[in-house]
């Protein structure tokens, strides 16, 4: 034990070398693919005119709804596709009846007032839209009772 004693202070005395830092590098790799997202917001509401021969977001008191397009790539463009017919509408409602939808956009993308089958270059981003629909009686007016009415909102 003596012996070791003085060779454990002579090495402690020598200064052996601390060992070297070692450094290392992690690679992180990601795609993010060319996409359009659509998120669906708030619905909208048609109300009808004086005449009751249309109902339209955008007579005074309706609202128009809304989405939201997230767009990763260039190329998409946005357009709407009025319905056919209501989704659920009072008897006779449903008769005589001419659909048109628009839209309106802001954010990335600027737009006001398109009709709704004319397709828009969407820019590279967010964009808010808004969506307006109307449904028009060739014949008679709209009798009193809940109507719905489906917008398709697409991207491509």
């Amino acid at each position: 034990m003596k012996k070791l004693l003085p060779l454990a202070i002579a090495f402690s005395t020598i200064g052996i070398p601390a060992a070297d830092a070692v450094n290392g590098t992690v690679i992180f790799n990601g795609t993010i693919l060319a996409t359009c997202l659509i998120t669906i917001g708030t619905p909208g509401t048609f109300v009808a005119s004086a005449d009751f021969t249309e109902l339209s977001s955008q007579n005074a008191g309706g609202l128009s709804g809304t989405a939201t397009v997230v767009t990763t790539g260039l190329g998409y463009s946005l357009s709407t596709s009025a319905p056919a017919s209501f989704t659920s509408a009072p008897a006779d409602g449903d008769a005589n009846v001419t659909f048109s939808s628009s839209y309106s956009a802001s954010g990335v993308t600027s737009l006001l007032d398109v009709v709704g089958s004319v397709a828009s270059p969407l820019g590279l981003g967010i964009t808010n839209v808004e969506v307006d629909l109307a449904a028009t009686k060739s014949a008679d007016i709209f009798p009193a009772g809940s109507y719905t009415a489906e917008v398709t909102v697409t991207c491509e």
